[in-house]
Formats: C-alpha cells, structure tokens, sequence
C-alpha cells in the first residue's frame, strides 16, 4: 500500500551504514573485496540496462551506495554509469579505483549530469539513482519488468529517510505527509511525484522527447517525466522492491524536519489549489 508504517531503518540497511560510513582507507580487507567483486558485474559488453548516478562531492555516501548495488544479483546485464559533476574532494577517486565507469561533466548542474547519463547509456531502460542513496536487492529488475509495458513510459518508486540527528519515527512523520500529497495530485499531477534518485525510463523514450531540460537548474526529473507523457503512462510502483533509503540532509538544508514539513505543505497547497498543465508547465520551462 502507498501509506507504509515504517518507523525502523532494516537490517539490510543498518548492515550497509554500518560497514561503509567510513573513510575509504579504513574499510575492512574483507569489506573491500566483497565490494570489488559485486561491483564487476557491472561492466557487461552489451548492457540491457544502464544505472545513471550523477555525483557532487559524494565522498562520505559513494561507498553506501556503491555497496547497496554490489549486493545485488539482477537478471538482466546492467551497467554502472557515474556522471562525476566537478567533485573536489575524494569521489572520483574512489571511483577510478573501485573500476566503476565514470565520465566527467564539466557544466555544473544536476540537468547537465542527468543528460550526459543519457547520451552515454548504452542500455535499453535508463535507472536513474543518486550518489547519497541506498537501494534495495529487487530494484534494477523491478523496473525492468515494468518498463516492458509499451504504455509504460516512466515509472518510479518512493522512498524513506535514513536518520542522521533525527528519530527514525519523526522522519516516518514526513513521509506519512508526503504519501497523503501524492494521492492527491496523482490524477493530474504525477509527474510531480517523480524523484531524480528513483526513476526509471527507456533510453530511446527520453532521447526521443529531447532528453532532460538543461536550461533548468531543478525540477530536470519531474520534466522528464511530463515529455514522457506524450509516449505513454508514468506508473507508480508501491512495491518495497524500489522503495528507495536516502540521506535526511534534504530536510537539513530546508532548516529541519517541521520547517521542510510547512515548506512542503505550502508549496503543494498551491499545486493543488491551480492544478498546472504538462503542456503549460514544459513552455514556461523552456522559456527560464
């Protein structure tokens, strides 16, 4: 169901935050290798499937990251495609020596990151994730098989927060709120529920809408998924299998949990209350 009452972190988690929320050179010898070889299977010659993850300065959540993926055994042969976005501190370095594909992408911004993940994907379906996320074992084929539907364009999954100085109850509170605003826009507004660390469409369908806007600095994700509209359905996957396990920082910088909670609520209030156009919110897009 949308409402999910999750108000602890799971053991696959905690086990991943536990064994990598530390400095690179101070992860264990027997960590590291099983890191390197969960990793390998992700430079296949001829990919299905690509997993696009901009990263900025992401050297204290790569390893999480890096490591939630290694643990997986998907079906379907997938690439790891990094978009290094001018880090300055140690993440490009750890890239380069976990073997992970990388490419460097010179233009600041999100836009820019998520469009250079596109034009170099060499997969069928485009998995678009994020460098400070945690994702789970059934994600890459989850999406998949749901993008097998040709009146599918876009899909995405939800996500919960993983405390840093907040209770893990306070943090479920927040995202009890936003569940209840996704049911309301759902019908015109569903785009707006599409998340750039958890979506996922096929590569030709986003090349073929004119990839992602890059004359926004924000809001590239829920674009996107409104161009995707013109070539079928954006669905909702309520499945646990992509219920993604990100950072709280995004509430750190709205000023904490109750101020992000009255900025959301008042910035969905007037979504809601003048219901906006795809058609009309891609021209005023295009034209900022």
């Amino acid at each position: 169901m949308l409402i999910n009452n999750v108000f602890t972190v799971p053991d696959w988690v905690r086990k991943i935050e536990e064994e990598y929320s530390v400095g690179f050179n101070d992860i264990r010898p027997e960590a590291m290798k099983a890191l390197k070889t969960g990793l390998s299977k992700f430079s296949p010659e001829n990919p299905e499937v690509t997993i696009s993850i901009p990263v900025y300065n992401e050297e204290k959540n790569i390893l999480k990251t890096l490591a939630s993926f290694a643990r997986m055994q998907p079906k379907y042969a997938t690439e790891l495609l990094f978009v290094n976005n001018n880090s300055s501190d140690r993440t490009g370095e750890i890239l380069e020596k976990l073997g992970v594909k990388t490419i460097l992408e010179k233009k600041q911004g999100i836009s820019f990151a998520r469009q250079t993940g596109l034009e170099n994907a060499r997969g069928k379906y485009l998995l678009n994730a994020d460098g400070d996320s945690i994702y789970p074992e059934g994600w890459i084929d989850t999406y998949v098989e749901h993008l097998k539907n040709p009146a599918t364009s876009c899909v995405y999954g939800t996500y919960s927060f993983i405390p840093s100085n907040s209770w893990r109850f306070t943090l479920s509170l927040y995202e009890f709120i936003t569940r209840l605003l996704f049911l309301l826009r759902r019908k015109k507004m569903d785009y707006f529920n599409v998340l750039g660390f958890n979506f996922a469409f096929r590569r030709e369908d986003g090349v073929k809408v004119g990839g992602f806007n890059t004359k926004r600095l924000r809001w590239s994700d829920c674009w996107m998924a409104m161009t995707l509209l013109d070539l079928g359905k954006i669905e909702l996957i309520r499945k646990p299998e992509v219920r993604v396990w990100t950072s709280d920082r995004r509430l750190v910088y709205d000023g904490g949990l109750f101020k992000a909670i009255l900025k959301r609520m008042r910035k969905e209030t007037d979504r809601y209350v003048q219901p906006p156009e795809p058609k009309v919110e891609i021209e005023k897009m295009n034209a900022k």
